[in-house]
């Protein structure tokens, strides 16, 4: 039987791969820009389009049943 993602844990998901690039893409933006604040800004700009498009690819591909093993396989 397939396991299917639900709505929230792809939200978590999403959500705390979101902080962490967050703080990658301040720390990178800031090395190029020197400014705080237009580092800051670009990261909220790039992460608020980018976590909607994450969530968006994340929910396609688990309709997608390609690559996924119908056999029963124990529990890790």
């Amino acid at each position: 039987m397939p396991k299917h993602e639900t709505h929230s844990r792809s939200i978590a998901k999403s959500t705390s791969y979101r902080l962490v690039s967050m703080i990658v893409d301040t720390t990178v933006a800031f090395l190029f820009t020197h400014q705080l604040s237009l580092s800051i800004g670009i990261m909220l700009f790039v992460n608020g389009y980018s976590t909607v498009l994450y969530y968006s690819h994340e929910r396609i591909w688990s309709r997608i049943g390609w690559g996924i093993s119908m056999q029963n396989t124990p529990d890790a």
